[in-house]
């Protein structure tokens, strides 16, 4: 024979008697096995003690097909990936069941149009399929330790948000993102702001719960990202000390965290000159997402001194290493350091403004002249700070073309970047050098958005502030007319630990630049 019937395979099963079986078709139209149900279900067969239990999933119903690709098919990648720990399917046990992975893939598969089925026939004792990847022996970890230890006279808001906080703690080890985390933990604080202390209570614990999760993260940058993400939510309720403890806290950590992180980018390029590229679905898409990367990368590690506290023994290590990055960077990666997109404004701010504190004057002026020369070439064109990634090789395409009349909605007007390199021109004295090709950006309009309200600097949309804009040609000819017609003072964080925030907040969200940080210019030029 050719093919085995499913009805002979039931019939197999009843005389070996195994405690458990566990069956997966992958195959158009699988769900037809319905029809063979009738083989179990009797009476002398299931029912009594020791007898066999059964669990089938059919990766798609009895009236459709199942997809394939050149890894294998849909449903099978689905569970794969559910057994090997790269989708979440729960924390709570040691051991997964094949009825729990069914119902996760069914959820998952639905976007290809495929609807697994799954069934449990005659199911006892613990799950027995595989293990669970995602398990974690420390008790203290998951989410619902915290749940269920919060105190029941003031939990009325974060049991409300339970569901919400889960899914939420369970992004951090896959593909989180940090606006949507924030907003779930800021509709969670925002009832407990009359309560400082319950509030920052909350804060700590639940920290302790999803920075133990963002360890499962194969970003090695994923913990400082999460943390600070935190430490930027508790931004708006700094008022009381209780709130202040718990931020200062959060800082603390993320400092750390990104010392880790840029010590292991250090080694791992030290090892491999190419380490900062995607090592999956690469490619053309690190034409544009590499350079991000890269000013990602210095942003972050420019911005570490500024967490840690006078002195601090961890503030000079962190000095350190930000100089071994960006000289490893301009070594390896100076044909990727672009102005490609708005986004990168914010990173190149803090990144700039720290080589400049470091008096690192030559790498200054290579950085400064490499991303300044890019944005020139492409007519000071950037792609808009949140241009969907799908759109990034069309964006590409008319840069390569330098033509933008059809993607006009790609290119981000007024852009801030142009801001942030004139700012830093006059910084490292290079006024003169940006003088001469401004020309060749003329009706280029550049803008900066001024807040003095610090507090409002992790919000989605800031509201007060001021609303800068300039245009090359018009109202500014020279680096010094920038300058001369730059607000002053420009707001600044009234306290150090509010002043870190902002600018982790900046880093987090790529649509504020934290100005302040560039201030320095006005008064040493």
């Amino acid at each position: 024979m050719s093919a085995l019937s499913l009805s002979d395979l039931f019939r197999s099963i009843n005389e070996a008697a195994p405690a458990q079986s566990n069956i997966i078709i992958d195959a158009c139209e699988s769900g037809g096995l319905i029809a063979d149900l009738g083989v179990l279900l009797k009476s002398d067969v299931i029912g009594d003690a020791g007898t066999p239990g059964v669990t089938l999933v059919a990766t798609s119903a009895q009236n459709q097909h199942s997809g394939e690709t050149e890894a294998g098919g849909f449903g099978t990648n689905a569970i794969l990936d559910c057994v090997e720990g790269r989708d979440f399917v729960q924390d709570s046990a040691s051991t997964l069941d094949l009825v729990e992975i069914g119902r996760r893939i069914s959820n998952r598969l639905r976007m290809t149009d495929q609807s697994p089925v799954v069934w449990g026939l005659n199911l006892y004792g613990p799950p027995r399929f595989c293990r669970n990847p995602c398990y974690g022996a420390d008790p203290a970890s998951p989410l619902r330790t915290v749940m269920q230890g919060w105190p029941s006279d003031s939990d009325t808001s974060v049991r409300q948000h339970y569901d919400q906080l889960w899914r939420a703690y369970a992004s951090v080890s896959g593909n989180w993102n940090p606006r949507a985390f924030a907003n779930v933990v800021n509709t969670v604080l925002s009832p407990l702001a009359s309560t400082p202390e319950v509030l920052a209570g909350f804060a700590e614990r639940l920290g302790a719960a999803v920075l133990e999760r963002a360890e499962l993260s194969d970003d090695v940058f994923r913990r400082a990202q999460v943390s600070s993400a935190l430490a930027v939510c508790l931004l708006p309720h700094l008022e009381h000390e209780a709130v202040v403890r718990a931020t200062r806290r959060f800082v603390d950590t993320t400092g750390t965290a990104l010392i880790f992180a840029g010590s292991h980018l250090v080694a791992d390029l030290t090892v491999d000159r190419y380490a900062l590229l995607a090592k999956r679905g690469g490619g053309l898409s690190d034409l544009f997402f590499l350079p991000l990367r890269v000013a990602k990368t210095l942003g972050y590690m420019a911005a570490v001194p500024s967490l840690f506290q006078a002195g601090d023994t961890r503030r000079p290590e962190a000095e350190a290493l930000f100089v071994t990055l960006l000289k490893l960077m301009l070594t390896h990666y100076s044909g990727s350091i672009l102005t490609i997109s708005d986004a990168q404004a914010p990173y190149w701010a803090v990144a700039l403004s720290r080589a400049a504190d470091l008096s690192l004057t030559a790498e200054a002026d290579e950085l400064t002249g490499l991303l300044f020369h890019s944005f020139v070439t492409c007519r000071g064109q950037l792609a808009r700070w949140d241009i969907p990634p799908e759109k990034t090789l069309e964006y590409l395409l008319a840069r390569r073309a330098n033509d933008f009349t059809q993607t006009a909605d790609l290119v981000e007007r007024p852009n801030e970047s142009l801001t942030v390199l004139m700012k830093a021109a006059a910084l490292l004295g290079l006024g003169e050098v940006f003088d001469e090709s401004l020309w060749k950006v003329d009706g280029v309009g550049f803008a900066a958005y001024l807040n003095a309200d610090f507090s409002q600097y992790g919000e989605d949309m800031m509201t007060g502030g001021q609303n800068l804009v300039w245009t090359v040609g018009h109202n500014v000819f020279r680096v010094d007319d920038l300058v001369r017609t730059w607000p002053q003072p420009t707001p600044r964080p009234e306290s150090d630990l509010k002043e870190a925030v902002a600018v982790l907040a900046s880093l987090l969200y790529p649509n504020r630049v934290p100005w302040f940080c560039l201030d320095n210019i006005d008064t040493q030029t």
